[in-house]
């Protein structure tokens, strides 16, 4: 027994260890300057304030970040994957403030919609109660999100809070930030993504498809079953239904190569921003894949560089 705890204590600090060097070799954002963890927004739920790191304005400017993971999997810590820690980091020093909201994710027969958009709506609520206990500049607010998280984050931009029942929030936000973010859950539905794990499934015993079948756990029902409804759900829980000319700036940043999402999402997604006149910008790049996969370094900075730069140019004085 004293040999187990002893292994046991000796691999936790190696874990600790490992996991220390990975966020100090990173600069992940949770260890820089002053972070608020796991403050309640509603019960059962949680978000982190990433305070500025600098003071530069008198009410910091806000940025609201949804994580991704298919809407079944990824937590509110995930701002610190590296993937956009440069232009986090950036930002903070110029004085914004990022909130990062856990939401409702799907479980077994449980779909997370339209949990997860309400969720999103009462996070942003909180930031309208609580601006004057953090200085929270409610005249430039963003969104930003990456896959499922995106997707949220489009919702929030082009829906009024009205279409779920909830009350309105007096928020009106500055820009939007779509990292390969699904726009159109028809397109996403009926893409490859579905398809190649419908393959896959098919080899499995009948158990385990139901368990990882990704189309039933975000229905919540069999969509194949019942068509009707499924075409009503994805209307309802699709950004592009509710894109209307009001909709905030929008950048978009998507890898050609994305085998998730589909770079046409977001070429579908600009030629609707486009026809409306909305303010927009498509930054492609080239052979990446989904989550950044395969991009070179050149590339990870230009996504720093975009981030940042879009975010600063929508600061209203």
């Amino acid at each position: 027994m004293l040999n187990f705890l002893i292994f046991f204590g000796v691999f936790l600090a190696m874990l600790i260890a490992v996991i220390a060097y990975y966020f100090v070799g990173n600069k992940a954002p949770i260890i820089q300057g002053t972070v608020k963890h796991h403050i309640p927004y509603k019960e059962d739920r949680l978000l982190d304030v990433y305070l500025p790191t600098q003071t530069v304005y008198d009410k910091h400017p806000v940025i609201i970040y949804f994580h991704g993971g298919a809407w079944v999997t990824g937590r509110k810590e995930a701002i610190n994957f590296n993937r956009f820690n440069g232009a986090i980091n950036v930002l903070r020093a110029n004085g914004y403030c990022v909130i990062s909201p856990e939401y409702t994710l799907a479980r077994e027969g449980q779909s997370p919609f339209p949990d997860c958009i309400i969720d999103a709506f009462d996070a942003i609520r909180w930031v309208e109660n609580h601006a004057s206990e953090y200085q929270f500049d409610l005249s430039n607010v963003g969104v930003f999100g990456e896959s499922a998280g995106a997707h949220i984050a489009m919702m929030m931009a082009f829906v009024q809070p009205e279409m779920f029942d909830l009350v309105p929030h007096s928020i009106q936000f500055q820009y939007l930030v779509d990292v390969y973010g699904p726009a159109d859950m028809d397109m996403l539905y009926h893409g490859p993504t579905l398809d190649t794990l419908g393959k896959y499934l098919n080899r499995l015993p009948a158990s385990l498809q139901t368990h990882l079948d990704l189309s039933r756990r975000l229905f919540g029902f069999n969509p194949i079953e019942d068509t009707v409804k499924a075409n009503d759900f994805m209307k309802r829980y699709s950004p592009v239904s509710y894109l209307n000319p009001s909709a905030p700036p929008t950048l978009l940043i998507h890898g050609n190569a994305d085998r998730i999402v589909p770079f046409e999402q977001s070429v579908a997604l600009k030629a609707k921003l486009d026809e409306l006149v909305i303010e927009n910008e498509l930054h492609v790049l080239e052979g990446v894949d989904h989550g950044f996969i395969k991009a070179n370094a050149g590339q990870k900075k230009l996504i720093q560089t975009w981030l940042i730069d879009f975010v600063k140019k929508h600061y209203s004085e």
